[in-house]
């Protein structure tokens, strides 16, 4: 409903009269709505009321932005991202606070006295389980935090996660507090690694990152295209990579090794990969023992062993887990100079996949098996150790992989929902839970810029289902206050069983001779209360035959009525002044309203509210007339 206001002065009526006979509004299906459009580019203030709006996606991500900013604690940042991933308010990112924003960027022009009733979900409290986990740090073990402990970038039994990362979170995690968490992400290998002579081991990670590989004595020949090898570097952890994304046509370039004396026949040559939005094949593998170093380059005379290699599942998004390929043996090139060569072919039109190339060893030892795991740390007693409580379950690597699409990055999204996942994961996981069981789930999200720890919990029904206590708030009102949008603090109560016992005692102390005759304990005529009906009774025989005052009107049963609904009024009054002695009058600025609602019965069951004014100190003013619902 629309509603213009006589206030708004004669240039509103004026401008009203043109755009009727201007704006060709007599033609339009909605002739009013058409008016307020044009007032609203005009740029004139108006009054107008929704009575309706319900809160999107795009206002929740809005909304958990704006809270991310104001976020003092890291309590309050988690709860101020869930908004977005939950698509609910909380308790820190408020309706009344964040709600406004969103109304004065819809309607701009709206004045003072506009109302919006908005919808919108929100999250009550959790239990005490998921509060535990609100707030879980994420730490990935990076190159530099591997070269603290040895030479490789894994751990394995001999250094074990349980003692080597809580070190490592020590020197990272610095102003940790008791009880604090962190899930920590790591490669390791289930064995330790078999001391062997290594003929080369290039890790790539003496790299300039961005810049072409540039090693001693390897090379680079760039056949078609000029984009090379070049070095990706994080953390200290580096790899060679090459991809045609950005190439100006056809790519094909290889990467050769220095020359590499076989001395033994037990030499194998394995190398670790990553496959990033794979489009097709582009990676190859050769190796010669006549190629001449600096010499021409002729594919043909090389030996292709490429497909003795097993290779990660490629995806056409994101990036695979880099993947130790195996072994091929050498032992033909015993005693013999080798060079390797990684090729790559692509084009700008055709196959662009990113290939990262890492961990390149001729050796007597066996390759690295290691695999991404992860384990949940707790700060106590003043350092980091392995969390051993059972009253969560962390989501690993493994179970990413197992799941399909949340492996590509070993997370969950906006697109990858986890809610599309964890009840299948915690059936499987959980087969001999019980219905009514809950179960908190620990789990890695990615909120478009960076990947965070998250927890949730889930309920068994009949399956596992979300338990985040989420509700629908509908057609909370906002106003206009002539400056900005303001929360409208109305309270809404309905008036129950204590409530109508309240006032059958009322009754008793203050007006005994008008307590029911047959059941004094529950009823009363004064107010018309039954605390075993749970209703007001203003039928007029009965308020006629029990009114030893003689106040009711017998006859004129208008005015009988009239005085009824008014003891109504000053009843559910002081039920209001009993259960909120400390209400306020107002809430942001605005007055403070609350609306009684009970039901009333004249032979047939009504359901009526009641408005209130706070005057604070729990006195209560009535502000209008009954409203039958």
């Amino acid at each position: 409903m629309v509603n213009l206001k006589h206030d708004l002065g004669m240039k509103l009526k004026y401008n009203l009269i043109a755009l009727s006979f201007f704006g060709g509004l007599l033609v339009a299906c909605n002739p009013m709505e058409d008016i307020y459009n044009e007032i609203d580019s005009e740029g004139i203030t108006i009054t107008k009321t929704e009575e309706e709006y319900v809160l999107v996606k795009a206002d929740y991500e809005s909304i958990a932005k704006a809270a991310e900013a104001d976020a003092q604690t890291d309590e309050e940042k988690s709860l101020a991202k869930r908004v977005a991933s939950d698509l609910a308010l909380n308790s820190f990112a408020s309706a009344d606070k964040y709600v406004p924003a969103i109304l004065a960027n819809l309607y701009g022009s709206w004045g003072k006295g506009s109302t919006v009733g908005v919808t919108y979900n929100y999250q009550e409290d959790v239990s005490e389980t998921l509060k535990k986990y609100s707030v879980v740090s994420a730490y990935t073990l990076n190159g530099d935090d591997y070269k603290t402990i040895w030479e490789n970038n894994f751990l394995s039994p001999s250094h074990a996660p349980n003692v080597e990362i809580p070190k490592i979170l020590a020197a990272r995690m610095e102003g940790a507090k008791e009880g604090d968490f962190c899930l920590a992400d790591y490669m390791y290998d289930l064995n330790d690694p078999v001391e062997g002579i290594d003929y080369l081991n290039e890790n790539f990670n003496s790299c300039t990152a961005k810049q072409p590989i540039e090693i001693a004595e390897w090379t680079q020949v760039c056949i078609k295209g000029t984009e090379k090898w070049s070095a990706n570097v994080y953390k200290g952890d580096g790899s060679a990579e090459l991809s045609a994304y950005k190439a100006a046509g056809e790519v094909e370039n290889y990467l050769i090794t220095k020359p590499v004396k076989i001395e033994s026949a037990d030499a194998l040559l394995t190398f670790d990969i990553v496959f990033g939005h794979y489009n097709g094949d582009a990676f190859s593998v050769l190796i010669s023992d006549k190629y001449n170093a600096g010499g021409a380059f002729d594919v043909s005379t090389w030996t292709d062993i490429t497909d003795y290699f097993a290779y990660p599942t490629p995806m056409e998004s994101g990036y695979t887990d880099k993947t130790n390929v195996g072994t091929y043996s050498l032992k033909s090139y015993n005693g013999k100079n080798i060079y390797i060569a990684f090729g790559y072919r692509g084009a700008k039109d055709g196959v662009t996949t990113t290939i990262q190339l890492d961990n390149v060893k001729v050796t007597t030892s066996q390759p690295s098996q290691s695999k991404p795991y992860n384990t949940l740390f707790q700060f106590t007693s003043g350092k980091w150790g392995a969390y051993i409580g059972n009253d969560v379950v962390v989501v690993t690597p493994a179970d990413y992989d197992a799941m399909g699409d949340p492996g590509k990055n070993d997370n969950f999204s906006s697109s990858i929902k986890a809610t599309d996942y964890l009840p299948v994961f915690l059936a499987q996981k959980l087969p001999y839970a019980k219905e009514g069981d809950t179960q908190v789930v620990l789990y890695k999200y990615y909120d478009g810029k960076t990947t965070v720890a998250m927890a949730d919990e889930y309920l068994l029904d009949t399956t596992w289902k979300l338990n985040n206590n989420i509700v629908r708030h509908e057609k909370e009102t906002f106003l206009h206050n002539g400056e900005k949008w303001l929360f409208d603090p109305t309270i809404t109560v309905s008036m129950t069983v204590d409530d109508y016992q309240y006032l059958v005692k009322w009754v008793a102390e203050n007006k005994p001779a008008y307590l029911d005759k047959d059941y004094p304990d529950t009823g009363e005529w004064w107010f018309g209360a039954s605390s075993h009906y749970k209703n007001f009774n203003i039928q007029m025989y009965k308020r006629t035959g029990n009114d030893p005052e003689g106040l009711v009107d017998k006859e004129d049963e208008q005015k009988a009525e009239a005085y009824l609904m008014k003891q109504i009024q000053v009843a559910c009054g002081l039920v209001l002044s009993h259960n909120y002695p400390d209400a306020p009058t107002q809430m942001n600025g605005v007055d403070l309203y609350y609306k009684m609602q009970a039901v009333v019965y004249d032979g047939t069951s009504y359901s009526y509210e009641f408005r209130y004014k706070s005057l604070g100190g729990g006195q209560f003013e009535i502000a209008g007339d009954p409203v039958k619902l």
